[in-house]
């Protein structure tokens, strides 16, 4: 299999006075599939493939727009920002896949988002990012358990925790799990408007919306071709290895009001910035942490125990898209649950 992918931006840096560059790339692997997994050598033997649906080309409207994206960042001023043409192509014996689309990534304010689309919009992303309350600082006491209103920022990072214990390489949650909460969560690479908006993976596999977790309950994996666990579509990389693409939890039927009127004693956690999982427990850096009615508290970390996770008793019925990073995105809404705030 041939994989291909070219990418062409223009990247303009800095406010009053800035950098505007351009700057292109493009890369080739040829690669087969085997039964240790994929290689650079065709194997000695034919390999049994995995069931799966072939990919189809694509081409996003907003590559319409491309042309337009030098007189666009002349108009506007961040920190930085980057418009991306992406071209991908897979090539696996008489099927060949195109996709392309444009992909625009905004920071400002210290704050990264990406969306796929026309550039034009990068103006109404510039005024998300602007918004960030400020909160009077307090030194008040948080228990070592205590409720939490997580945002959706927050949220997301919480999901991206969840999917690294569903990889079908390696899973760490059984099918027959017990213990997790009433929640359906799924991996959705076909959000046209999010920046890992994806057609086909990077084995020519066909994406699709895929749940992982219905109602409480394991259902699938992140899979690939050589995956043991898990249906395909999720082979990410030139080696490809189980990986998302938007961790997505199912809304619930609160109001966001009502999840804060009906909590006490609660703390509510606006954003992150990165998060790692510690044996069984997922661990966010929080951008800030209020006590309603007291002011922001200075937390590093919020610890979530997997087995904690039952306690998540409340989600918002309004979600949102969130960046995590540079591959990977969340549609996540504002959940409650006991959380274990750590302040050294």
């Amino acid at each position: 299999m041939l994989l291909t992918v070219r990418e062409d931006s223009i990247v303009k840096e800095g406010t009053e006075s800035w950098v505007m560059y351009t700057r292109s790339s493009s890369t080739s692997v040829s690669r087969y599939l085997t039964e240790q997994g994929w290689s650079s050598l065709p194997p000695s033997k034919p390999v049994d493939i995995k069931s799966r649906e072939i990919c189809s080309s694509h081409r996003h409207p907003s590559v319409m727009s491309w042309e337009k994206a030098k007189t666009i960042l002349e108009r506007v001023k961040a920190q930085r920002i980057e418009i991306r043409r992406v071209r991908r192509e897979a090539q696996w014996d008489d099927v060949s896949c195109v996709e392309e689309k444009v992909v625009n990534f905004i920071t400002n304010n210290g704050r990264t988002f990406a969306f796929t689309g026309d550039p034009r919009d990068i103006p109404s992303v510039l005024e998300l990012l602007a918004q960030d309350q400020e909160f009077k600082k307090t030194n008040l006491w948080i228990p070592e358990r205590v409720t939490a209103l997580l945002d959706p920022e927050a949220t997301g990072y919480i999901l991206a925790g969840l999917m690294a214990f569903l990889k079908g390489d390696k899973p760490l949650l059984r099918q027959d799990e017990r213990g997790l909460p009433d929640i359906t969560i799924y991996d959705d690479p076909t959000i046209e408007y999010s920046h890992v908006f994806f057609t086909f993976d990077d084995e020519g596999t066909r994406t699709r919306r895929k749940e992982l977790i219905g109602n409480g309950q394991v259902v699938d994996y992140l899979g690939s071709l050589f995956s043991k666990y898990g249906s395909p579509g999720n082979g990410r990389g030139f080696y490809p290895v189980p990986d998302y693409y938007n961790a997505v939890l199912k809304t619930g039927d609160w109001q966001i009001q009502e999840m804060m009127e009906e909590s006490k004693d609660f703390i509510l956690v606006l954003g992150a910035s990165e998060y790692h999982v510690l044996r069984n427990s997922i661990r966010i850096r929080p951008r800030k942490v209020v006590v309603p009615g007291a002011g922001e508290v200075f937390v590093r970390e919020i610890a979530i125990p997997l087995p904690e996770m039952v306690t998540l008793d409340a989600v918002s019925r309004d979600s949102r898209l969130v960046y995590l990073d540079e591959n990977h995105g969340a549609l996540a809404p504002f959940i409650r649950l006991k959380v274990r705030p750590l302040l050294h």
